[in-house]
């Protein structure tokens, strides 16, 4: 029960790597508010988070917005009255690239809008609570598409290495204070969007005809993965409990690979 007593917010927590760490964070003693544009799907995993005995808050909240965001914090803060650790996982692939031109300017600024713009706005509406108690904890879900620049991906890979940037920017400011902030990359799972990807390639790559798309996926996790095993929402959910508990108080601004060895720093 490392997180007894805490209340956590994960954007996105409805689905996903977000349903990993709601019920992470849940199975470790923490209260959660899942802010999500898929609100049933929030609902249904706040169903989940109760059942393991936690109190927890759904809402309908676009990331995007400065407004919703605002009311999304003060709506947990009037019914938990405090924050602890804001988890910062929404987020949204675009279209494929390869080549990059495939992609257009619409692609470009709705990945940067869900993927990066959400978490300065989570951010900034959440650090002055955390200053005041001169405590708090922040993960930035970002993905190992950042540092390994995918050309499959290129709005999403560029949105997601500033996601890294931005967690060094606030980590910086915000140590004096006490409060960490940190990343996490996650690898290769079978996700909705992976699922979109490999039938694209499926589609587009040589290399790949004839494949089904998990054949595909199956192939990328044993060509680039050293363990060659995926990784799962499970995977990333510990990991975020960990950077957001008291054994980490010394962490910050850092990006951790959870990707079976992808990229090795």
């Amino acid at each position: 029960m490392r997180l007894a007593g805490k209340v956590a917010v994960v954007t996105g927590g409805g689905s996903g790597i977000g349903r990993g760490i709601v019920l992470a964070m849940a199975r470790e003693g923490a209260d959660v508010v899942i802010p999500d544009i898929q609100v049933l799907n929030a609902e249904k995993v706040a169903g989940e988070a109760k059942g393991l005995g936690r109190k927890v808050l759904a809402m309908k909240t676009d990331v995007t917005s400065a407004a919703d965001v605002k009311a999304m914090v003060d709506r947990t803060r009037e019914t938990f009255g405090k924050i602890d650790i804001l988890v910062n996982n929404a987020g949204a692939a675009g279209p494929p690239g390869m080549p990059f031109t495939n992609n257009t300017e619409e692609d470009w600024d709705r990945t940067f809008a869900v993927n990066t713009k959400s978490v300065f706005l989570t951010c900034k509406a959440i650090t002055p609570h955390f200053i005041d108690r001169k405590a708090g904890r922040i993960v930035n879900i970002a993905s190992i598409a950042g540092p390994i620049s995918a050309p499959t991906m290129p709005p999403y890979s560029v949105a997601k290495m500033g996601v890294i940037t931005l967690t060094r920017i606030i980590a910086k400011e915000l140590a004096p204070h006490g409060i960490t902030v940190n990343a996490i990359c996650p690898g290769v799972l079978w996700t909705d969007f992976w699922q979109k990807l490999a039938a694209h390639l499926a589609e587009s790559n040589p290399a790949f005809k004839g494949m089904t798309a998990r054949q595909v996926f199956d192939k990328r996790v044993g060509d680039i993965t050293p363990m060659k095993r995926e990784q799962t929402p499970e995977d990333i959910g510990w990991a975020a409990v960990f950077l957001a508990s008291d054994e980490a108080r010394n962490i910050t601004g850092q990006a951790l690979n959870v990707d079976g060895g992808v990229v090795m720093q």
